[in-house]
């Protein structure tokens, strides 16, 4: 975040970044402690353990999305305002390149090794190059494809590269859809269309989901392998309301909606009555999180409400509370957003994107087949559990210093001189031009 004068919100500046950077932290820590439970902790029977995955998973992926449209637009939205859009672009792809392709790039590599990936070039090649050309690209989450084994090409390799790629395509849409937003120029412009986006993603939603069966059917038309279609983990339905950038993109556009009523509002003293409402509506948005979570790992006795249940918390369900405590964490001081700011928190939440990335690798160690619940093996699966997380976190906080801090600062230092000369260059032609005119 850039520097601002904080004295009118009653929040320091560095605390509000520090409070962002923590919740930052908060969904790569959903995630990692949700796969960690499923993938090293399996058991063949019922269990709280098994059960807590769906209640702690169900924020990552919303909270990471929302979160990043709000600071990205709060970051680079002055950029697109003040620069042409050719160098704000060529500037803003550099800055993002830099943050995600060096790791991702290495758990590429990684990925294709350890998958033994190699073994595709004699009978599946067309199969090999999709992947390997989609995860060099950054675009494997942009086409439902089935590759070897019926299994989505998304999964193979680096398979958590999906979010990656499913990020990438939001900064594509951001170059584009930035100038709507400075359109809002009132906070209330702003509240309205937060309002009416929201509303009309939950109707587009549900009609879709209504329309289920139909999507389906449209995609067999298309696909030339359909045995995959329907699979719970593969299947058309999954991959487009959960793993595609078409509707996982309008938690970003919330998230940078978001940003731009801060941004209005940053001016603005903050009231005894704003603060009191804020009070509000982050608790309220924080319980119905809670709820959120719960009715994720508890069945209802209506199959068809637990199906729009699951549906909406695939994607959009926990957006508009998310987006609504970043927003009051932001803006107003709060011991939730103290806590956020906790240097342990804020520390960790700096190598997050190390956290998500390594972690896919660092579980493999602690993977065991599933056993019978008991007394036993439920005390051994909470000493596994966090001994998992922990040694994710170590090797995460090696590669944020290793691979992911260095080549985020050589390519930055690169690419940026090569956009000045280019900047340059253009200058001196436009000043021949205009003295050539004269």
């Amino acid at each position: 975040m850039t520097a601002r004068d904080s004295s009118t919100t009653g929040l320091d500046l560095r605390d509000r970044v520090d409070a962002l950077t923590g919740l930052r932290f908060l969904a790569a820590a959903s995630i990692l402690v949700s796969h960690t439970i499923a993938w090293t902790a399996p058991f063949t029977s019922r269990n709280p353990i098994s059960s807590s995955i769906a209640v702690i998973g169900v924020y990552g992926m919303p909270l990471f999305f929302v979160l990043s449209g709000f600071v990205i637009h709060y970051n680079y939205g002055a950029l697109f305002r003040e620069r042409s859009w050719r160098f704000a672009t060529a500037e803003f792809f550099i800055a993002r390149f830099a943050r995600l392709y060096p790791l991702y790039l290495f758990c590429v590599v990684v990925g294709v090794i350890s998958d033994f990936m190699v073994n595709w070039l004699h009978d599946y090649l067309a199969d090999f190059f999709k992947v390997v050309v989609t995860s060099l690209t950054m675009t494997q989450s942009w086409f439902y494809i089935i590759v070897v084994n019926h299994r989505l090409l998304l999964e193979n390799g680096f398979g958590l590269g999906w979010s990656v790629s499913t990020e990438w395509f939001f900064y594509c849409c951001y170059v584009v859809f930035v100038f709507a937003l400075f359109r809002l120029r009132t906070p209330y412009a702003t509240m309205l269309a937060i309002v009416i986006v929201s509303l009309a993603v939950f109707l587009v939603l549900d009609v879709a989901e209504v329309h289920r069966a139909d999507i389906i059917d449209l995609a067999r038309r298309c696909v030339t392998d359909d045995s995959a279609l329907t699979d719970k983990d593969y299947g058309f339905h999954r991959w487009l309301f959960y793993y595609s950038p078409y509707v996982r993109v309008l938690e970003f556009v919330l998230g940078c909606l978001t940003a731009q009523l801060y941004m209005l509002l940053a001016g603005r003293p903050v009231d005894a009555v704003e603060r009191r409402w804020g009070s509000v509506a982050l608790w309220a948005a924080l319980a119905v999180l809670v709820l959120i979570g719960a009715s994720e790992a508890i069945s209802t006795t209506d199959p068809l409400l637990d199906r729009y249940i699951r549906f909406f918390n695939l994607n959009f369900g926990p957006a508009v509370p998310l987006a609504t405590v970043i927003f009051c964490v932001s803006r107003y001081d709060s011991a939730v957003g103290r806590l956020l700011a906790a240097p342990a928190l804020v520390a960790l939440g700096e190598i997050s994107y190390s956290i998500y990335a390594v972690h896919t690798w660092t579980l493999r160690a602690f993977l065991r087949p599933a056993v019978e619940f008991n007394l036993a093996n439920g005390i051994e699966a909470l000493i596994r559990i966090p001994v998992a997380v922990v040694f994710s976190i170590i090797m995460a906080s090696a590669t944020y210093r290793l691979i992911e801090m260095p080549c985020r600062r050589y390519l930055r230092r690169r690419l940026s001189a090569h956009l000045q000369a280019w900047r340059e260059r253009q200058q001196r032609r436009n000043a021949l031009s205009g003295a050539a005119a004269g």
